[in-house]
């Protein structure tokens, strides 16, 4: 058991942005032992039932993805497996309990409720609960929640609205509103992986398209232009990076342009769009392209796009990265993302 739940924890993780609000939920204690054992429920898409407790042994039945059977743990990582509580039911099998939540607790929505690909609510979509949707819990971190998910696992954020409003701003970085000059470089601290981490940022202003933004100028090269800022890896090729924010500024006016870029994307991404906000820039919308059209996988490059309303036009912003470095440069641009701002909040056009 305990092995499985850190390959889902480990998929949690590695699984490649919105806000939220208070999640409405039920927490379903464990129910403990019953009349001849613990209560479990099938994590992967099948799991057989075999006659002795060896993966060798003749097969007797197939379960699937949620079924609820009952258990008597085993050493050896295997489970009596019983296929109902009742005294006289009689012992099926044995089942490996590597693909078991064993005795869990439940998480039970009472709205639509989104699910992340890991414990931050700018981090990309991996499911949106419907209201009534039961899902075994396989860690309680307290704030977030790790459930199990079809074929992989996501993060429910599970703070009240009294602690959401009590909670200082997860990024603490750079502050609005310093005149700082081009250039002009500082140190601030944010938060990385749920730990402090001292980033060495440079201020960059581009006047020509009305907007400045901080970069970590020791994780991204900044190449800068009339109408476009482009901030690349320093890990990558310069002429075909992955890992890069690009900024560029559009005459049209941000639906037309979210229409735009999600019809594009929706040829090949599953996209969720929506309003979001970010912490200088404010109200925009948010395009996350972080599933493979038509299939429940994660795509090797993702995509997240940020369309923010200007006077004349709009500022469009799209972070791209690769799964593997979406919890280091990807939270890296988030980051970023929340110090960009549109100058005297007018976007112009680039001269």
């Amino acid at each position: 058991m305990k092995k499985y739940r850190k390959l889902m924890i480990l998929t949690a993780l590695i699984l490649m942005l919105g806000s939220v609000g208070t999640v409405q939920a039920e927490i379903i204690p464990p129910r403990g032992e019953g009349q001849i054992g613990l209560q479990a429920v099938v994590l992967c898409e099948t799991l057989t039932v075999r006659k002795e407790p060896s993966a060798s042994s003749q097969a007797v039945k197939t379960l699937h993805y949620g079924d609820i059977i009952i258990v008597q743990p085993e050493t050896g990582g295997w489970a009596g497996c019983f296929l109902s509580d009742a005294v006289d039911g009689g012992r099926a099998g044995w089942v490996n309990e590597d693909y078991l939540a064993i005795d869990p607790a439940w998480y039970r929505t009472e709205e639509k409720t989104p699910v992340y690909a890991w414990n931050d609510t700018m981090a990309p979509r991996v499911a949106l609960l419907d209201s009534g949707t039961t899902l075994p819990i396989l860690k309680d971190g307290g704030d977030w929640l790790i459930v199990s998910l079809r074929g992989a696992a996501g993060w429910i954020h599970s703070k009240n609205e009294a602690a959401d409003a009590a909670a200082p701003a997860e990024f603490s970085g750079p502050e609005a509103g310093t005149a700082r000059q081009d250039g002009e470089r500082f140190e601030a601290v944010i938060m990385l992986e749920g730990m402090e981490e001292t980033v060495r940022y440079e201020h960059a202003v581009n006047e020509a398209m009305g907007i400045e933004i901080d970069y970590d100028y020791e994780s991204f090269l900044r190449r800068s232009e009339a109408g476009r800022e482009c901030f690349v890896s320093l890990y990558d090729s310069a002429e075909a990076p992955l890992n890069y924010l690009e900024v560029s500024y559009s005459p049209e006016d941000a639906e037309a342009v979210s229409a735009s870029i999600s019809e594009e994307l929706s040829k090949e991404y599953g996209i969720i769009r929506e309003p979001s906000t970010l912490e200088r820039a404010g109200s925009c919308i948010l395009i996350d392209a972080s599933r493979v059209q038509g299939a429940n996988g994660m795509p090797d490059l993702l995509q997240t796009v940020y369309i923010i309303p200007a006077a004349n036009g709009c500022i469009v912003a799209t972070a791209h990265c690769t799964i593997e470095s979406a919890e280091g440069f990807g939270a890296r641009m988030r980051n970023m993302m929340n110090t960009l701002s549109v100058l005297n909040g007018q976007g112009e056009a680039p001269r």
